[in-house]
């Protein structure tokens, strides 16, 4: 299984969401005491800043999508469904799998063990975190980790949805797409219905909105950018200023509407009670993907040294962040949650340090030899199918 070459720009975009998510986090540990009125302004704005989730949900479709939309408009082989599943289970469950035991364990050292923790930690690892408000957050003191049984469905979706396309004729492709959006659309109004407990805590305001079906449109969006480019491909679309100049004007408007909207609750601004202001950013963010690659200065700028290296280790990031961020708080300032910016600052700085360092021993030790064990295996067979 050969790894495909990133398109243009999708690194640098994919390090500016992980940067965007720990950024989020650490502003949630400033002080909003006697701030003036443009520091206060900067608070709220980068509070807005968790809509990087649907980036990342845009760019995983997108991935995992492109060798099925070669398949059906450049007549390449189709990719077997299985092995490419199996390659993204082994993408993301080694890494996610120690993380969650790491914490699941150190929860209990520092907290001591909390009644249904264990059932909590089973259903992050078979990634059905989802399914009840009380298992959404699979672990205490990880926030982040509800993220990745969302991933893990919109993967099943996205594998699902290609191996229909992929064997359907072309004129039938939209039907598919229609039919696929109207079951999500319809499976998110009967889930937003069901009677939920009301829990405590941000899960009360998240839970049932945050959902795999709703977040399912986020991957059905991506899927279509993926078919758009694969088309451009085809057609030998050139580069051109032009892109790059709807880039910029796009990216303006974009972040102009997070800079008026400001003060709006998670879910205002948004349709059927979705988040991260859908449809509209994710639409925005859609297209800020989709022009990338012919873009003919931003999608090299985007791919610089360090975007890239910050790429790489951007899902081991992602994992283990919000760990070093509640180590420090507790450990560093006393279990203060709202500092100064003198320590605040301290705390960003070890935050990404730490992070990054446990995130390069992730990514070189687990991650890495993980997915070399996947490829040769997958060579091998193939190797053997052809004798």
């Amino acid at each position: 299984m050969s790894q495909a070459r990133p398109l243009p720009g999708f690194n640098g975009l994919r390090a500016l969401a992980c940067l965007s998510v720990i950024i989020y986090h650490l502003n949630q540990h400033r002080s909003v005491t006697d701030l003036a009125l443009w520091n206060w302004d900067l608070y709220q704005f980068v509070e807005m800043w968790p809509i990087a989730v649907s980036l990342f949900f845009i760019l995983s479709a997108i991935t995992s999508s492109l060798p099925f939309w070669r398949a059906i408009l450049k007549d390449t082989p189709a990719p077997k469904t299985r092995e490419l599943f199996i390659g993204r289970f082994f993408r993301i469950a080694p890494a996610y799998y120690a993380v969650l035991i790491f914490t699941f364990l150190l929860t209990i050292v520092l907290n001591g063990y909390s009644d249904g923790a264990f059932l909590r930690f089973m259903s992050g690892a078979t990634f059905l975190a989802w399914t009840h408000p009380f298992t959404f957050f699979p672990v205490d003191i990880n926030g982040p980790l509800w993220y990745i049984s969302y991933d893990m469905m919109g993967a099943i979706l996205v594998m699902g949805t290609m191996s229909i396309l992929v064997r359907v004729r072309k004129i039938f492709i939209p039907l598919v797409f229609l039919a696929v959006g109207g079951l999500l659309f319809a499976l998110h109004l009967w889930f937003m219905g069901l009677p939920f407990p009301k829990l405590d805590g941000i899960v009360s305001e998240w839970f049932p909105a945050y959902n795999p079906f709703i977040f399912g449109i986020h991957f059905l969006i991506g899927i279509l950018v993926a078919g758009a480019l694969v088309w451009q491909e085809k057609n030998h679309s050139s580069r051109s200023l032009w892109y790059d100049l709807l880039f910029v004007l796009i990216t303006f408007v974009f972040f102009s509407f997070l800079w008026i909207i400001r003060e709006a609750s998670d879910f205002d601004y948004s349709w059927l009670h979705g988040a991260h202001r859908f449809p509209l950013a994710t639409i925005a963010l859609a297209l800020l993907v989709f022009l990338a690659p012919s873009t003919e200065y931003i999608g090299k700028w985007l791919d610089n040294y360090i975007f890239r290296r910050i790429a790489r280790l951007s899902y081991s990031v992602y994992l283990w962040h919000a760990i070093v961020i509640v180590l420090m708080t507790r450990f560093a300032f006393d279990g203060q949650h709202d500092l100064p910016m003198p320590e605040w600052l301290i705390l960003a700085g070890v935050a990404f340090v730490g992070s990054f360092s446990l995130a390069w021993i992730s990514y070189t030790y687990i991650e890495i030899p993980v997915s070399n064990w996947w490829r040769v295996r997958c060579e091998r067979k193939k190797t053997e199918s052809l004798r």
